[in-house]
């Protein structure tokens, strides 16, 4: 009776630490959605999973030779290890968005800049997405998701948004779409448009926001 009574404290106490780091993340943080690697070219997405494995494989190859271990072992460090890999793992991941996202800018000079309104409410994270760009699934090529939104090329497009909801505790359907509509849009090189959902209407309003920039 005891074990399970500790246990329940212990993962209410999990889930708790977990909402209430979500409801900080969206009260202080001054982005509220990160980069998806969904838009990554091929080439990005090799080097993001191979950097991902060459950092594993150095932490373990490190702490698991002879030398290595030893080393640790007599030091103490062992809880540096862990630490370690995701020092390189999210070095290396920040290094390659980086560089897949100058090279998209580069390939794609006249572009605009599309922001997602995103809410906490509850234990759900209400967000915007593409699901498709002319028929293209995320958009991939002519889009690249960066932070809060993604960079579209300039002209005219198809789009299709969706509306959904991520519910931060769920064990499954994290990512409940609510709804999607697709509108065709000039978007024009240079400007920055937030993509406002309407959930009584179930649509979306494309507003040009000139107080930022691209």
């Amino acid at each position: 009776m005891k074990s399970f009574i500790v246990s329940t404290i212990i993962i209410l106490g999990a889930y708790g630490f977990i909402y209430g780091l979500n409801k900080l993340f969206y009260r202080y943080s001054f982005f509220h959605s990160a980069p998806s690697i969904k838009t990554f070219s091929k080439g990005g997405l090799v080097w993001y999973i191979l950097s991902i494995i060459a950092s594993f494989g150095i932490s373990m190859g490190f702490a698991f030779s002879n030398i290595g271990f030893d080393l640790l072992y007599e030091k103490n460090l062992f809880i540096y290890v862990p630490l370690a890999m995701i020092v390189l793992v999210s070095v290396a991941i920040v290094a390659i968005f980086r560089i897949e996202k100058s090279a998209w800018l580069r390939r794609n000079p006249q572009h605009c800049r599309l922001f997602f309104p995103s809410w906490n409410k509850g234990a759900k994270n209400m967000m915007v997405s593409i699901g498709k760009i002319d028929d293209i699934n995320y958009g991939r090529g002519v889009s690249f998701s960066w932070f809060d939104g993604s960079f579209l090329t300039a002209g005219r497009h198809r789009v299709v948004f969706e509306f959904y909801e991520e519910r931060i505790l769920s064990k499954r359907n994290m990512r409940n779409v609510l709804y999607k509509e697709e509108i065709v849009f000039n978007f024009r090189a240079g400007k920055v448009y937030v993509i406002e959902p309407l959930p009584e209407e179930r649509t979306f309003r494309i507003v040009e926001d000139k107080t930022r920039f691209v």
